[in-house]
Protein backbone atom coordinates (compact mmCIF):
# COMPACT_ATOMS: atom_id res chain seq x y z
CA UNK A 1 0.00 0.00 0.00
CA UNK A 2 2.76 2.27 0.81
CA UNK A 3 4.71 0.93 -2.53
CA UNK A 4 1.40 2.37 -4.37
CA UNK A 5 1.28 5.49 -2.82
CA UNK A 6 4.76 6.64 -3.08
CA UNK A 7 4.54 5.72 -6.56
CA UNK A 8 1.38 7.69 -7.34
CA UNK A 9 2.62 10.73 -5.74
CA UNK A 10 6.32 10.42 -7.61
CA UNK A 11 3.51 10.00 -10.96
CA UNK A 12 1.33 13.10 -9.70
CA UNK A 13 4.27 15.23 -8.65
CA UNK A 14 6.65 14.73 -11.77
CA UNK A 15 3.79 15.44 -14.39
CA UNK A 16 2.92 18.55 -11.66
CA UNK A 17 6.62 19.85 -12.14
CA UNK A 18 6.99 18.98 -16.01
CA UNK A 19 3.32 20.67 -16.65
CA UNK A 20 3.86 23.54 -14.31
CA UNK A 21 7.52 24.44 -15.80
CA UNK A 22 5.69 24.38 -19.70
CA UNK A 23 3.03 27.02 -18.34
CA UNK A 24 6.07 29.60 -17.04
CA UNK A 25 7.26 29.28 -20.23
CA UNK A 26 4.39 29.88 -21.96
CA UNK A 27 3.10 32.74 -19.72
CA UNK A 28 7.15 34.28 -20.52
CA UNK A 29 6.46 33.41 -24.15
CA UNK A 30 3.22 35.18 -24.27
CA UNK A 31 4.67 38.13 -21.86
CA UNK A 32 5.01 41.33 -23.90
CA UNK A 33 8.41 43.41 -24.26
CA UNK A 34 7.51 46.42 -26.18
CA UNK A 35 10.21 48.51 -24.68
CA UNK A 36 14.20 47.74 -26.29
CA UNK A 37 16.27 47.30 -23.18
CA UNK A 38 19.05 45.25 -23.95
CA UNK A 39 22.03 45.04 -21.62
CA UNK A 40 24.79 46.63 -23.11
CA UNK A 41 27.00 46.62 -24.48
CA UNK A 42 24.58 44.60 -26.57
CA UNK A 43 25.58 42.22 -29.45
CA UNK A 44 23.51 43.31 -33.16
CA UNK A 45 22.70 40.13 -34.20
CA UNK A 46 20.19 37.07 -33.41
CA UNK A 47 23.57 34.75 -33.44
CA UNK A 48 25.37 37.36 -31.30
CA UNK A 49 21.87 36.76 -29.30
CA UNK A 50 22.63 32.93 -29.13
CA UNK A 51 25.76 33.44 -28.10
CA UNK A 52 24.99 35.46 -25.56
CA UNK A 53 22.56 33.65 -23.63
CA UNK A 54 24.88 30.24 -24.32
CA UNK A 55 27.46 32.28 -22.54
CA UNK A 56 25.27 33.08 -19.41
CA UNK A 57 23.32 29.79 -19.35
CA UNK A 58 26.42 27.48 -19.49
CA UNK A 59 29.62 29.86 -17.88
CA UNK A 60 27.37 32.63 -15.78
CA UNK A 61 29.54 35.14 -17.12
CA UNK A 62 27.45 38.49 -15.30
CA UNK A 63 28.52 36.26 -12.44
CA UNK A 64 31.58 35.10 -12.93
CA UNK A 65 32.54 39.81 -13.76
CA UNK A 66 30.62 39.95 -10.05
CA UNK A 67 32.18 37.84 -8.09
CA UNK A 68 34.62 34.99 -8.31
CA UNK A 69 34.26 32.84 -5.29
CA UNK A 70 30.34 32.75 -5.96
CA UNK A 71 31.21 32.32 -9.62
CA UNK A 72 33.25 29.31 -8.77
CA UNK A 73 30.67 27.59 -5.94
CA UNK A 74 28.23 27.68 -8.65
CA UNK A 75 29.72 26.13 -11.42
CA UNK A 76 30.66 23.33 -8.86
CA UNK A 77 27.79 22.85 -7.87
CA UNK A 78 25.60 23.13 -11.44
CA UNK A 79 27.73 21.18 -13.25
CA UNK A 80 27.94 18.32 -10.34
CA UNK A 81 24.49 18.10 -9.93
CA UNK A 82 24.12 18.17 -13.82
CA UNK A 83 26.61 14.66 -13.86
CA UNK A 84 24.50 13.84 -10.99
CA UNK A 85 21.31 13.97 -13.29
CA UNK A 86 22.96 12.29 -16.35
CA UNK A 87 23.97 9.75 -14.01
CA UNK A 88 20.16 8.92 -12.82
CA UNK A 89 19.24 8.23 -15.99
CA UNK A 90 20.68 4.74 -15.65
CA UNK A 91 16.83 4.14 -13.89
CA UNK A 92 15.54 4.57 -17.03
CA UNK A 93 16.83 1.48 -18.89
CA UNK A 94 16.88 -2.28 -17.94
CA UNK A 95 20.34 -2.61 -18.66
CA UNK A 96 23.46 0.08 -18.12
CA UNK A 97 24.22 1.96 -21.34
CA UNK A 98 28.15 1.86 -21.39
CA UNK A 99 27.87 5.65 -22.20
CA UNK A 100 27.10 5.79 -18.71
CA UNK A 101 29.32 4.16 -17.04
CA UNK A 102 32.03 6.66 -16.86
CA UNK A 103 29.28 9.02 -15.24
CA UNK A 104 28.32 5.87 -12.24
CA UNK A 105 32.23 5.99 -11.85
CA UNK A 106 32.67 9.52 -11.28
CA UNK A 107 29.66 10.26 -9.12
CA UNK A 108 31.46 10.36 -6.47
CA UNK A 109 33.09 13.08 -7.66
CA UNK A 110 30.06 14.76 -8.14
CA UNK A 111 28.69 14.98 -5.37
CA UNK A 112 31.33 16.48 -3.40
CA UNK A 113 31.79 18.90 -6.03
CA UNK A 114 27.68 19.84 -5.99
CA UNK A 115 28.42 19.38 -1.94
CA UNK A 116 31.33 22.37 -1.77
CA UNK A 117 29.45 24.41 -4.27
CA UNK A 118 25.96 24.24 -2.40
CA UNK A 119 27.61 24.87 0.73
CA UNK A 120 29.28 28.24 -0.27
CA UNK A 121 26.21 29.12 -1.47
CA UNK A 122 24.78 28.63 1.62
CA UNK A 123 27.13 30.02 3.91
CA UNK A 124 27.15 32.62 1.49
CA UNK A 125 23.30 33.99 2.02
CA UNK A 126 24.07 33.71 6.09
CA UNK A 127 27.32 35.63 6.63
CA UNK A 128 27.48 38.32 3.67
CA UNK A 129 25.31 41.51 5.11
CA UNK A 130 23.82 42.33 1.62
CA UNK A 131 22.72 39.03 0.45
CA UNK A 132 21.30 38.06 3.56
CA UNK A 133 19.29 41.16 3.59
CA UNK A 134 17.79 40.50 0.15
CA UNK A 135 17.49 36.45 0.96
CA UNK A 136 13.89 35.25 1.54
CA UNK A 137 13.24 31.89 3.52
CA UNK A 138 12.75 29.94 0.59
CA UNK A 139 16.30 31.01 -0.77
CA UNK A 140 17.54 29.06 2.20
CA UNK A 141 15.42 26.21 2.19
CA UNK A 142 15.86 25.83 -1.26
CA UNK A 143 19.63 25.14 -1.00
CA UNK A 144 18.88 23.05 2.60
CA UNK A 145 16.67 21.09 -0.01
CA UNK A 146 19.06 20.17 -2.59
CA UNK A 147 21.87 19.65 -0.10
CA UNK A 148 19.59 16.71 1.57
CA UNK A 149 18.96 15.64 -1.56
CA UNK A 150 22.66 15.25 -2.78
CA UNK A 151 23.39 13.84 0.96
CA UNK A 152 20.85 11.64 1.40
CA UNK A 153 21.13 9.64 -2.21
CA UNK A 154 25.00 9.70 -1.21
CA UNK A 155 24.14 7.78 1.57
CA UNK A 156 22.07 5.14 -0.40
CA UNK A 157 25.00 4.59 -2.77
CA UNK A 158 28.12 4.60 0.23
CA UNK A 159 26.34 3.26 3.49
CA UNK A 160 22.65 2.02 2.55
CA UNK A 161 22.85 0.52 -1.03
CA UNK A 162 19.67 -0.99 -2.19
CA UNK A 163 18.76 -3.00 -5.48
CA UNK A 164 19.25 -0.45 -8.63
CA UNK A 165 17.09 -2.60 -10.88
CA UNK A 166 14.42 -2.85 -8.58
CA UNK A 167 14.54 0.63 -7.83
CA UNK A 168 14.66 1.37 -11.82
CA UNK A 169 11.76 -0.92 -12.13
CA UNK A 170 9.78 1.28 -9.26
CA UNK A 171 10.70 4.42 -11.49
CA UNK A 172 9.93 3.45 -14.84
CA UNK A 173 6.68 1.90 -13.52
CA UNK A 174 5.63 5.52 -11.82
CA UNK A 175 6.45 7.35 -14.81
CA UNK A 176 4.06 4.76 -17.50
CA UNK A 177 1.39 4.27 -14.58
CA UNK A 178 2.06 1.04 -14.01
CA UNK A 179 3.40 1.20 -10.05
CA UNK A 180 5.88 -1.01 -9.09
CA UNK A 181 7.48 -1.94 -5.15
CA UNK A 182 10.15 0.05 -4.22
CA UNK A 183 13.46 -1.53 -2.34
CA UNK A 184 13.05 -1.66 1.60
CA UNK A 185 15.03 1.27 3.02
CA UNK A 186 14.60 3.93 5.30
CA UNK A 187 17.19 6.14 3.51
CA UNK A 188 15.45 5.46 0.28
CA UNK A 189 12.52 6.63 1.12
CA UNK A 190 13.14 10.25 2.54
CA UNK A 191 15.82 10.27 -0.55
CA UNK A 192 12.47 10.32 -2.44
CA UNK A 193 10.76 12.18 0.28
CA UNK A 194 13.25 15.62 -0.51
CA UNK A 195 12.62 14.50 -4.38
CA UNK A 196 9.07 14.53 -4.38
CA UNK A 197 9.21 17.98 -2.29
CA UNK A 198 11.61 19.47 -5.11
CA UNK A 199 9.28 18.48 -7.49
CA UNK A 200 6.34 20.45 -6.17
CA UNK A 201 8.47 23.94 -5.22
CA UNK A 202 10.23 23.75 -9.32
CA UNK A 203 7.75 25.01 -10.80
CA UNK A 204 6.57 27.79 -8.51
CA UNK A 205 10.21 28.93 -6.71
CA UNK A 206 13.18 30.47 -8.42
CA UNK A 207 14.97 27.18 -8.79
CA UNK A 208 13.09 27.85 -12.52
CA UNK A 209 15.78 30.73 -13.16
CA UNK A 210 17.74 28.53 -15.45
CA UNK A 211 15.06 28.59 -17.79
CA UNK A 212 13.83 31.90 -16.89
CA UNK A 213 17.05 33.91 -18.17
CA UNK A 214 16.20 32.71 -21.95
CA UNK A 215 13.18 35.05 -21.85
CA UNK A 216 15.12 38.07 -19.92
CA UNK A 217 14.56 40.72 -21.98
CA UNK A 218 17.88 42.70 -21.06
CA UNK A 219 19.75 39.40 -21.85
CA UNK A 220 17.27 38.05 -25.57
CA UNK A 221 17.15 41.67 -27.18
CA UNK A 222 19.46 42.83 -30.03
CA UNK A 223 21.14 46.52 -29.86
CA UNK A 224 18.97 49.21 -31.83
CA UNK A 225 21.24 49.66 -34.58
CA UNK A 226 18.67 52.67 -36.33
CA UNK A 227 18.58 54.01 -32.86
CA UNK A 228 22.73 53.90 -32.41
CA UNK A 229 23.24 55.85 -35.47
CA UNK A 230 20.56 58.16 -35.03
CA UNK A 231 22.31 59.15 -31.50
CA UNK A 232 26.01 59.19 -32.65
CA UNK A 233 25.33 61.36 -36.10
CA UNK A 234 23.25 63.58 -33.37
CA UNK A 235 26.32 63.64 -30.87
CA UNK A 236 28.44 64.67 -33.87
CA UNK A 237 25.96 67.26 -35.27
CA UNK A 238 25.84 69.34 -31.77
Amino acid sequence: MFDTLLGVSFTLLALWAVLGTLYRIVTWVRTPSPLPIPLTPAPRTRLGVVGRLCLEIFLFRALARANTVTWVASILFHYGLLFILIMHMRFFFAYLPGWLIPFVVWSGWAVAAAVVGLCILLLRRIIVDRVRYISSPSDYLHLVLLLCIVLSGYALKRHWPVNTSTVGEFLRGALSFQWQPLPDGAVLVIHLVFVLLLFFVFPISKLLHGVGIVFTPTLNQRENVSVSVATKKGEHSS
